[in-house]
């Protein structure tokens, strides 16, 4: 991978951070059963996973989990389920059952690609690869399970909470990727410069 395809995978990533609460705008931000996901819905779910999956590509490169095996495989997992919930859309559009083996693998993919997150989030803190504050984005990202234990701990109803947060984060996500790809460009134009 080079500064040009991570420039790319940014742009994804920033590009798709909203299409998750486009659907949910759909729908008045009212939760939609699965089986009752209609082919824009799917495809919308689907172009957030993708961009999803594009910033996850993008902290590999990056190594923002560290450079050790455990911090490839942490990000190589979550790539997965990530890949696993853009399946899920697939499977959506061909309107396979909700009830089947595969598909409910799919679904559990969104859940456990939050909880991967979150982990990813804390290494990329503690791995100090990326830098400034761009080192919180993924823990901001995976931030948000923590902030619906509280809330719902508190017993508060903070609508439009999950769809503003994942806007914000996954946007952050891609910022991040275009941010370095543009300090690794700069790098190279230097050390050409300078051989």
């Amino acid at each position: 991978m080079n500064a040009s395809t991570l420039k790319t995978l940014g742009f994804i990533t920033l590009l798709t951070s909203p299409a998750m609460t486009l659907e949910a705008a759909r729908h008045g931000f009212h939760k939609v059963a699965n089986e009752n996901t209609d082919p824009v819905g799917a495809l919308l779910y689907g172009l957030f996973s993708v961009g999803w999956l594009c910033g996850v590509l993008g902290l590999r490169y990056l190594r923002a989990t560290g450079t050790g095996k455990a911090a490839r495989w942490l990000l190589n997992v979550l790539a997965i389920t990530v890949t696993l919930a853009v399946l899920q859309s697939i499977m959506d559009l061909l309107k396979v059952p909700t009830g089947h083996p595969i598909y409910m693998v799919t679904d559990l993919a969104w859940p456990l690609s939050m909880l991967l997150t979150l982990i990813v989030g804390i290494a990329a803190v503690f791995a100090r690869q990326l830098p400034g504050w761009t080192r919180l984005v993924p823990l901001f990202m995976g931030a948000f399970i923590p902030i619906m234990v509280v809330q719902g701990a508190l017993g508060l109803d903070l609508p439009y909470l999950f769809d503003a947060h994942t806007v914000l984060a996954w946007s952050l996500l891609g910022i991040t990727l275009l941010s370095a790809a543009s300090a690794e460009k700069l790098q190279n134009t230097r050390s050409a410069l300078s051989a």
